[in-house]
């Protein structure tokens, strides 16, 4: 999937950090965007729950639409620097409101990258209290409400039925 930057509206990168062997306390996240002809950098946030974001603004007088290049994702811990991610970007400029997540993968053993999205949190955090698909049937009433309330809050854009099989099949 490639990453696509606009040039009329700002788009945010969020991605999981997961380091071993050093903190995630004094780390710090950012995005260098190569190009032919040059490269920005843009700095990110490290949340201590691991979770990071870099916010790309609007390149509009920076770059034209449809230039493209590869962005680097790296991370500077403990005097360490890391770069466990790079993916090809393209400029566009917005017709309409579209969101999408970067899916992505770990390049370092020492850094794991993960895809964020409402579905995959509300798994983590089943999973982290012990929930299981047989702990979800057997009491479907007390379920029922929490999972349709957090589907309404988030929005998706695909059925209930499809959001329940989903979360099911991965927990």
């Amino acid at each position: 999937m490639s990453l696509k930057l606009y040039t009329d509206r700002a788009e945010i990168f969020e991605c999981n950090v997961a380091l071993k062997g050093a903190s995630l306390k004094n780390s710090s996240i950012r995005a260098v965007l190569k190009l032919a002809d040059k490269s920005l950098l843009y700095e990110g946030k490290i949340a201590s729950s691991g979770k990071g974001e870099i916010i790309f603004p609007k390149l509009r007088n920076i770059l034209e639409e449809g230039e493209t290049g590869t962005m680097v994702l790296e991370v500077i811990a403990d005097d360490a620097y890391f770069q466990p991610y790079n993916e090809k970007f393209t400029v566009q400029t917005s017709k309409k409101a579209v969101v999408e997540i970067i899916s992505s993968k770990p390049v370092e053993p020492q850094i794991t990258i993960k895809k964020v999205t409402p579905e995959s949190q509300l798994i983590e955090l089943l999973k982290s209290r012990g929930v299981t698909k047989r702990l979800i049937i057997e009491n479907k009433k007390r379920f029922s409400k929490v999972l349709h309330s957090y589907y309404q809050e988030n929005k998706f854009k695909i059925g209930y039925k499809k959001f329940l099989n989903n979360i099911l099949s991965k927990i």
